[in-house]
């Protein structure tokens, strides 16, 4: 569902409108490094993968990490295990 969406770009440039582009790829960088052998987001689960990270901080970091989320499952990410979309129903 993300063929030919460039999600490093995309993330750099949502977070980046937001926290500005010096925090943007700060933030990016920082999560890169803790990820064996990655230097680019390359996939809607890396994205959202940063999204959860940036959620788990505080202030307009997790606020923007909740929307990169949202972005990421639009593209195909499967979110949270166990998630099927539901919200609220019971099976």
């Amino acid at each position: 569902m993300n063929e030919g969406v460039d999600v490093h770009r995309l993330a750099l440039d949502k977070v980046g409108r937001i926290l500005g582009p010096a925090r943007a790829s700060n933030l990016l960088t920082a999560f890169l490094s803790s990820r064996p052998a990655r230097e680019r987001l390359e996939s809607a689960e890396d994205l959202y993968a940063f999204g959860r990270s940036l959620s788990e901080m505080q202030g307009m970091e997790q606020a923007v990490g909740a929307l990169i989320t949202v972005q990421a499952v639009i593209l195909g990410a499967p979110g949270e295990p166990g998630n099927s979309g539901t919200y609220g129903r019971k099976s």
